[in-house]
């Protein structure tokens, strides 16, 4: 009844808040700008005589992660006062980059009002679009995917992913509330970073009455899915006899932990064993979980083709699209179960500006003066400390919400493809992988594309990884996927600026290899789809790869 309460409390808000969302974000920019003048960021730009949205935009100009960085190190180091007049409470570790991490300093309120939207507002979306089920029917007994490691920094101060701020803080508060999920409290919060998919499927295995399954992202549901096919056979005997696969869990300590909490359970592993083989993979979630209701996984059009992999996985179980957020902020919610791409934008955590994509030394606009239809750069203003901050991010407003806009997520900025001004996205080259495949069931394809300007006129190198054979005359098929699903590339490809896409087989395995030697320093729960490559590295890794075959 509690978490009921606060849920139908947090969609109050959320509809209060978006009824005037131009003055809370009035509000919101006025009160961060008078909370923070005296800090290094507030003295610099003088916050303290900016009374109004447009003195701010004159006053400021717009900030990328390289106007941070060194500033960041101090404060890691231990200075105060530079971002924000609060103390960092958490550091968000950035998962966009390969190499050494990023970090972001977040304050109290930031990670306060995440728990009020990310599990608040999102549990009354989810309870009013299937209100048909029971609070314990929706929330009793969730299979929760993703991890929220016990990390710190090295001056004590607690760390992760952006996912993890909330429940972390609930952690430390000891508030977390343990008994909806499905699992130990030890294995939702391991204390340290290392792969427990086993550990997890052995607790989810077991447990027959799971509600739903929450993930960050779609992909690595997908990936955790295709991990429990391939070692299903051997996780059910694990099961029938209670022991641990050493290869599967390597690590002692849990292996031990598996042994003392799992007894031998040889009903539940021959009920499961009817679904082994051929048998398995598709709608294996509600063969395995029949009670399960729902997914809460980010699944927007920049995580496509994997949504219809999940559907293929789940039978069909309705969709949450969970959030828009990035490790810089949480920035909204999904409109609904259901909608795919639509996030309603917060008027209260955060300062939006758009550019309009076609002509950014336009100025920048606020939530109220954009329009349904045109797409636009975002620039956030967070409570954490980011001012007029480039996120990358190339948004559409699809609806609104009250007063709030509606987007979808188009594509980031640095992931286009411009070898001869068609500037192909990642969205449009992804709806073309979807027309290459067609109905066939790839689903262990892997895939991404790079330029090569090598050849004359320059093409797109297309990389892909996967258990079966491409279709004769697959090069074709895939250019003319391209040019149905970007004009410019059909345009150029007509006028001979670009020649034939060609596509390169990888061998498999290619891609997991790829994120062991380039995933020093990045957290592998949030790593995310690659898609186009711009680095030289990254290209002449694949290409070699493709060479050796």
């Amino acid at each position: 009844m509690i978490e009921s309460k606060f849920s139908q409390d947090c969609l109050e808000r959320l509809k209060v808040v978006t009824s005037r969302a131009m003055e809370e974000q009035k509000s919101f920019l006025l009160r961060i700008l008078e909370n923070n003048k005296d800090t290094f960021f507030g003295k610099k730009y003088d916050f303290s005589s900016i009374h109004s949205i447009r003195d701010f935009q004159e006053r400021l100009p717009f900030t990328e992660f390289e106007d941070y960085e060194k500033l960041i190190n101090r404060e890691i180091a231990g200075e105060r006062g530079i971002f924000t007049a609060a103390s960092p409470y958490f550091y968000c570790i950035s998962s966009g980059s390969i190499g050494e991490p990023k970090y972001f300093p977040l304050v109290k309120e930031d990670a306060i009002l995440q728990h009020i939207y990310w599990d608040g507002a999102i549990r009354g979306i989810i309870r009013r679009d299937l209100s048909q089920f029971t609070e314990e029917e929706l929330f009793g007994n969730i299979f929760l995917m993703s991890d929220v490691f016990l990390t710190n920094m090295q001056n004590g101060a607690i760390s992760g992913v952006r996912s993890a701020v909330a429940s972390r803080m609930q952690y430390e508060e000891g508030t977390y509330p343990y008994e909806l999920f499905y699992a130990p409290k030890e294995v939702l919060f391991p204390e340290k970073i290392v792969d427990i998919q086993y550990v997890k499927f052995r607790f989810a295995l077991e447990n027959q009455d799971i509600t739903a399954i929450h993930a960050n992202f779609v992909h690595k549901a997908i990936a955790s899915f295709r991990y429990l096919i391939e070692h299903f056979e051997q996780i059910l005997f694990d099961m029938e006899r209670g022991e641990v696969n050493s290869e599967l869990c390597p690590d002692e300590k849990w292996a031990s932990f598996l042994k003392k909490k799992l007894p031998p359970n040889p009903k539940r592993a021959e009920e499961l064993r009817v679904f082994s083989g051929s048998e398995l993979s598709k709608g294996l979630i509600q063969k395995i979980w029949p009670k399960i209701k729902y997914l809460r996984l980010s699944s927007g059009m920049q995580f496509y083709p994997f949504v219809e992999q999940i559907d293929y996985y789940s039978g069909g179980l309705p969709v949450y699209p969970f959030l828009y957020a990035a490790t810089e902020g949480m920035f909204g919610v999904a409109q609904g179960v259901g909608k795919l791409d639509a996030y309603i934008l917060i008027p209260d955590i955060c300062f939006f500006e758009f550019l309009p994509e076609q002509d950014e030394r336009q100025q920048a606009l606020t939530l109220n003066q954009v329009k349904r239809g045109e797409r636009y750069e975002l620039i956030i203003t967070t409570l954490s400390g980011l001012y007029r901050y480039r996120l990358g991010d190339v948004v559409e407003v699809v609806d609104f919400e009250n007063n709030s806009p509606v987007i979808s997520i188009n594509y980031r900025k640095g992931q286009i493809l411009n070898l001869a001004d068609e500037k192909m996205n990642s969205v449009q080259f992804d709806n073309a992988i979807g027309m290459f495949f067609g109905e066939r069931e790839f689903w262990k394809a892997e895939y991404c594309v790079a330029g090569n300007c090598q050849k004359v006129p320059p093409c797109y190198s297309i990389f892909i990884e996967s258990n079966e054979s491409l279709p004769e005359k697959a090069n074709r098929i895939m250019d003319e996927a391209l040019q149905k699903s970007c004009p410019n590339y059909k345009k150029a490809r007509e006028e001979n600026r670009l020649g034939e896409a060609e596509i390169l087989r990888l061998p498999l395995g290619s891609f997991s290899e790829f994120w062991k030697l380039r995933g020093k320093g990045r957290r592998l729960e949030q790593t995310k789809p690659l898609k186009i490559l711009t680095n030289k590295n990254d290209i002449v890794y694949f290409e070699q790869i493709n060479t050796r075959r």
